[in-house]
């Protein structure tokens, strides 16, 4: 008979045994490394070869772990057929397993992952420009799969999916498909079993299947069906970050911790060396800004998370809240560890020099350059000087109608961006932008509440942080010529239109808080004004702090009612879509002791006609029209 202290040690050695790594298990037919060749690692020698398309092209570029093999084609028009392919000399078994990692960089209307020689119907994989991942043996037993973070045209945004399928013949006529995506399984269901030929093929092979677009690693092709820990071992053996970016105040300092990440019991079979390179904004475990170091986990330590001091270089100059980057190399003697590609980490720096120090912006301080010194007292006597005789001739007087560029000057730049911020000087009193809350609560600038029609990305702006958002094209939609064009933030378009210029704010979604937090703390409550439709946010926000100017979008008719509620909310102006607007509605608006503004009028008759009306400010694309219509 056993006794305990035995059977606890017979036990303790089947549970070891029990998480040694799923890898070891073998039956690898085929491996694909990628590696500046098509050669098959696995040992069977299913050597693979280019098959040159006439309008398509191939190269070794930085793959997941070390290259990988990019297909694409040489024509501007990303559905051109014929591009390159791999010829893959292996004939599938009645069981099996295809692994690989792929970057997709251009979906088109789908993109091709796989084919086989049989037919082009069968046993193929692809992806459709919905971000959806199919797979199937034959039509009636396909399974498929949502990628998350891929937009409508192909543009995964930096991520690389992991993707398995598994199949296992059931009967003569019925097999069971599976796929897996980034080591989790998706869809498992029974479909028609057909033969699988002898051949596969990476990014096409049959006609209306070479649209094989991006970039493929480590393939591999098994005789038999994975388990989920081994896919899972494929996938997940990575670096994890926690949390996955910081956010910081100049001077201020913060951690995160660095992990080994993998299945349990597969161990790395050397030291893995972590090399972690901050920019010249942060400096890292008390060294020097921008300084590089490295983390080694060795045996025995692998799993041990090793803990990182981020501190946010307080600089003492404005260079406005910005975005540092971390960036994290791998190397190791290990081939599974080495070359992997580089994960970096994501530092929001909120600028803390903003306000001048102590004294902030005086009133005094024209240029706002935190001093006052003699260029703002020759600004000051300028002024002062040539209108001491409000009758004189040579007296400036204030414009009559306020000219607000809508979007910036949206004709002659992209909207919301920087660059149509800028577009707008010297033609628009103010400038216009529309300002939606990201995932992560940072104030950006857009109209519409997805990305799609203006930026190189799509989603809906709650579902993205700002470090997706940041890395989206936002002028390349409007010209070429504003090709890398950024998202900016609130803040960023407020230093853009200030002191030149007033910022108009339009708000489509986030809290009177956070609003006020980046008022506050660039200093500028009492030198923008705040418009919504949404009128009860407006109030808040006269509550909160009752020298901000707000002004009430709406549009259809303006009655007596709408009035007299805005002012009862404590708004300070009326702002309404034109084509309603007469003397009459101008009349009420006066009489109750409010300005009317109006927007968005682009067509020089009808902008005449209402600066002779009398209004009170005018929103257009075209600020330059509005200035020559009112002699300026």
């Amino acid at each position: 008979m056993m006794n305990n202290s035995s059977m606890r040690l017979l036990l303790k050695t089947f549970l070891v045994i029990g998480v040694i790594c799923p890898f070891l298990k073998g039956a690898l037919r085929v491996h694909l490394k990628m590696e500046g060749n098509l050669e098959d690692s696995s040992g069977y020698q299913y050597n693979s070869m280019i098959i040159d398309g006439y309008q398509g092209f191939h190269a070794y570029t930085p793959g997941m772990i070390g290259q990988g093999l990019e297909l694409s084609h040489i024509s501007p028009d990303p559905g051109t057929s014929n591009n390159d392919y791999v010829h893959i000399p292996y004939a599938l078994t009645e069981s099996g397993t295809i692994a690989f990692w792929f970057h997709v960089e251009n979906v088109y209307n789908y993109v091709t992952l796989f084919d086989n020689s049989i037919h082009q119907d069968d046993w193929e994989m692809w992806i459709y420009n919905t971000g959806v991942a199919r797979f199937r043996i034959q039509s009636g037993g396909e399974v498929s799969a949502n990628l998350h973070g891929l937009s409508s045209d192909g543009d995964a945004q930096g991520d690389w999916f992991h993707f398995a399928i598994t199949w296992k013949k059931l009967s003569d006529t019925t097999v069971e498909n599976s796929l897996y995506v980034n080591g989790q399984l998706i869809q498992s269901r029974e479909g028609p079993w057909v033969d699988p030929g002898s051949t596969i093929f990476l990014g096409g092979g049959h006609a209306g299947n070479d649209a094989g677009i991006g970039m493929w690693d480590e393939v591999r092709i098994y005789d038999h069906v994975l388990d989920e820990p081994e896919i899972r071992w494929l996938a997940l053996h990575a670096l994890s970050l926690d949390p996955a970016e910081l956010h910081l105040q100049e001077g201020q300092s913060g951690s995160y911790s660095v992990t080994l990440d993998f299945p349990a019991g597969c161990d790395p079979d050397e030291n893995v060396y972590v090399t972690i390179t901050p920019d010249p904004s942060t400096a890292i475990n008390g060294h020097s800004a921008g300084k590089s170091i490295t983390l080694i986990f060795q045996s025995n330590f692998y799993t041990a998370p090793q803990v990182i001091q981020v501190l946010a270089v307080d600089d003492e100059i404005n260079t406005n809240d910005r975005i540092a980057t971390l960036i994290h190399s791998i190397s190791s003697e290990d081939e599974r560890w080495n070359s992997m590609q580089n994960k970096t980490l994501s530092v929001y720096i909120l600028e803390d020099d903003l306000g001048c120090g102590a004294w902030g912006y005086t009133p005094m301080d024209f240029n706002r350059d935190c001093y006052v010194n003699l260029t703002d007292f020759a600004v000051f006597a300028s002024e002062w000087m040539t209108c001491t005789d409000p009758s004189g001739g040579d007296c400036i007087h204030p414009p009559d109608v306020i000219i607000v560029a809508h979007r910036g000057y949206s004709q002659l730049a992209p909207e919301n961006t920087l660059a149509s911020c800028n577009a707008a000087r010297g033609y628009a009193d103010m400038v216009e932008f529309d300002v939606r809350s990201s995932l992560d609560q940072w104030l950006v600038l857009m109209h519409d509440a997805s990305v799609d029609r203006t930026t190189s990305g799509t989603g809906s702006i709650p579902d993205l942080t700002l470090a997706d958002l940041r890395a989206l094209d936002a002028g390349s939609w409007f010209s070429t010529e504003f090709t890398g064009e950024r998202i900016p933030t609130m803040s960023e378009a407020l230093l853009a239109i200030l002191p030149d210029m007033v910022p108009f704010i339009e708000r489509k979604t986030g809290t009177a808080a956070q609003y006020l937090e980046v008022l506050r703390a660039l200093r500028c409550a009492n030198d923008v004004i705040v418009i919504s439709f949404d009128w009860a946010f407006l109030a808040e926000l006269e509550t909160s702090d009752s020298t901000i100017i707000t002004g009430a979008l709406g549009s259809d008719t303006l009655a007596n009612d709408a009035i007299n509620n805005i002012r009862s909310l404590g708004i300070d102006f009326i702002d309404w879509e034109h084509s309603t607007i007469t003397a009459n509605e101008l009349n009420m608006v006066h009489a109750a002791g409010l300005e009317l503004w109006v927007w968005t009028v682009n067509n020089a008759a009808r902008m005449q006609e209402l600066l002779d009306l009398g209004i009170d400010g005018i929103t257009t694309d075209n600020p330059e029209l509005a200035r020559q219509l009112l002699g300026r």
